[in-house]
């Protein structure tokens, strides 16, 4: 099962020929592919491409030839992949970073890149473009990109009693407020990224945002994912003015059978 969508940083000098060689040509050999222009402008000091391939897949390739100041990862020319497909063999032994771990620039232009495509895909996304943003790693990676979106749209998101776009709201009225903006990479992956659509497992992953609601409403700051001395981690560590840190583990009771 692919993790959800990440960055490869490929370091060293890329030019168009190059692009056309080791990324397109392999891509068009094995899937079909098409070499675009981007949707939107590529962050400045850098040239893109977009691809698009027969099956549905899509990715992105950025490259500078210069350096980036806001680039922790070093100086120089280097590049940046993003996609939900195979990986071509040139780009094998690079290292993957989260959208919070690239230049900002970069992950702001492939994050406007993707919503749109999610959007064109999806349009009732549209209305809730928060919630959008904050799943877009799963929902629009390489095997989850059907299940999630499928789990929102005819699920209602786990809600047993409400419409789609009810439960969309709600969770969008969380998500808008930026409590777990910074958790994202890791609170967004919990809902999966399987091919195959696990209702049950999905409103159980949803249910830890429902509970983080109700916490956030009553003032408290939500920090996931604390390691206790047993191994295991609780869902969350809440800190508030006149409390400090308190664990909270999120239940997911169900009717008797």
């Amino acid at each position: 099962m692919a993790r959800p969508l990440r960055f490869r940083y490929a370091p060293g000098r890329w030019t168009l020929d190059r692009v056309r060689r080791d990324v397109f040509q392999p891509l068009d050999s094995n899937l079909g592919a098409s070499m675009e222009p981007t949707w939107f402008k590529p962050p400045a000091g850098y040239e893109a491409r977009r691809f698009e391939m027969d099956n549905g897949d899509v990715a992105l390739f950025a490259w500078r030839d210069g350096d980036d100041p806001d680039d922790e990862h070093g100086n120089g020319p280097a590049a940046y992949w993003m996609g939900n497909t195979e990986t071509p063999e040139a780009l094998w032994r690079t290292d993957k970073y989260g959208f919070d771990r690239v230049p900002f620039a970069v992950a702001r232009w492939a994050e406007r890149e993707l919503l749109a495509q999610l959007h064109d895909e999806s349009p009732w996304l549209e209305p809730f473009p928060h919630l959008s943003w904050f799943f877009l790693p799963v929902f629009l990676s390489k095997d989850g990109r059907e299940t999630t979106r499928r789990f929102f749209a005819e699920q209602a998101a786990g809600f047993p009693d409400a419409t789609r776009d009810e439960a969309l709201g709600f969770y969008e009225s969380f998500l808008s407020t930026g409590a777990l903006d910074e958790y994202r990479e890791e609170m967004a992956g919990k809902l999966g990224t399987s091919e195959y659509l696990d209702a049950h497992r999905m409103a159980a992953a949803m249910s830890e945002f429902t509970g983080a609601k109700v916490l956030h409403d009553a003032g408290y700051d939500l920090t996931p994912e604390i390691e206790v001395t047993t191994g295991h981690s609780l869902d969350y560590r809440d800190d508030a003015d006149d409390v400090d840190g308190v664990l909270v583990e999120i239940t997911r009771p169900r009717p008797p059978s």
